[in-house]
Formats: C-alpha cells, sequence, structure tokens
C-alpha cells in the first residue's frame, strides 16, 4: 500500500515550501533514508513547491519519480513511527543553473561535513539568480511538518475536475445544442 504525505515548511520571512511524498508501507523500514542519484531505497515519489512570501510560484521540481531521484544533493530523511522527517534533508534542484530552488536542513548538513557555511538558523530558502549565483531566500527554525494525506481526497478531487470540465464542456460547447 502506497502513503502518500504532505510536506511544508515556512521560511521567517515567509517564504515557504509545499510538497508531497509517497513510499510503499509493506516494504518500507520505519526509518526511510534517500540520498543522491539513482534508484531509491523506499520512495516512490517526491515533489515540492516554491512560493514567494506573497505565495506567488516560484518553481517546482520533482526529484524523485517512480522511485528514482534526480537531484544529486537529495536527503531525505523520515521517521514514519513519529512521522517526522530529521536530519540531513535537502531537496528541490540544484544543477548550480539560475532558477534551481532547494530547501535544506543547513545544521545538518553542515554537521554532516556538506557545507563550509556559517549559519545560525536551520532551515534555508535558496535559488541561484540568473548568473547562477546562490542565495538564500530565507532562513528558519521552523521545522517542515509532515502530514497524511486523506485516502480518497485525491480520487475525489479529480472526479470533482472532471466533472466540473463536462459541464463546461456541455455549456459552452455551441454543438451540443443542436
Amino acid at each position: 500500500m502506497l502513503l502518500s504525505l504532505t510536506l511544508t515548511g515556512k521560511g521567517d520571512t515567509g517564504y515557504s515550501a509545499q510538497g508531497s511524498f509517497n513510499y510503499d508501507t509493506t516494504t518500507a523500514a520505519n526509518v526511510i533514508s534517500e540520498a543522491g542519484l539513482g534508484a531509491t531505497n523506499n520512495l516512490q515519489s517526491l515533489s515540492i513547491s516554491f512560493f514567494d512570501p506573497l505565495s506567488n510560484l516560484i518553481n517546482s521540481f520533482t526529484p524523485v519519480l517512480s522511485g528514482i531521484s534526480n537531484y544529486s544533493y537529495l536527503r531525505f530523511n523520515f521517521d514514519s513511527a513519529k512521522e517526522q522527517i530529521f536530519g540531513p534533508f535537502d531537496v528541490g534542484k540544484d544543477d548550480e543553473l539560475p532558477g534551481d530552488t532547494w530547501l535544506n536542513n543547513n545544521l545538518a548538513l553542515i554537521d554532516e561535513g556538506f557545507s563550509d557555511e556559517t549559519l545560525t538558523k536551520e532551515f534555508g530558502f535558496n535559488s541561484r539568480n540568473a548568473a547562477g549565483t546562490k542565495q538564500i531566500l530565507d532562513l528558519s527554525n521552523n521545522s517542515v511538518q509532515v502530514s497524511k494525506v486523506p485516502e480518497g481526497s485525491i480520487i475525489i478531487g479529480l472526479l470533482a475536475l472532471s466533472s466540473l470540465g463536462f459541464t463546461l464542456k456541455e455549456k459552452f460547447n455551441p454543438k451540443s445544442k443542436i
């Protein structure tokens, strides 16, 4: 059975991230740890979107799709019993190209030797500007929150959208009035 979860994070100045991930509960260990490129151990998918303080979308990425990570800096640690993200955490996209955006746990990555930065806030919202230079958009000591996606809510939402699309098609299709 696949379990779908959402994750959210918010910085001190209002930048935010929202995403989702899922894994197979029948085969996954209590602690899910993923790192780097290639086949994942447990994650089936992971997507994340980044927003500015006015809730405008900055960028969206899918660093894990069909059990394959395409993000070389991926660090993802999740305790399924506690339903918490912990330790080194880095999701998004950073190919050192303009527009890349990612969220990471600065302090855990520094402790693990992944960064030589001196930062005092735990989570960082980062991006690359037009020249490809790293910019810290926001910092925060807020943790990334995880919550379960209620079963059936995705299917109900898709059915509602399909129904709306069919209704609009019938309403605005002049050939259906003949």
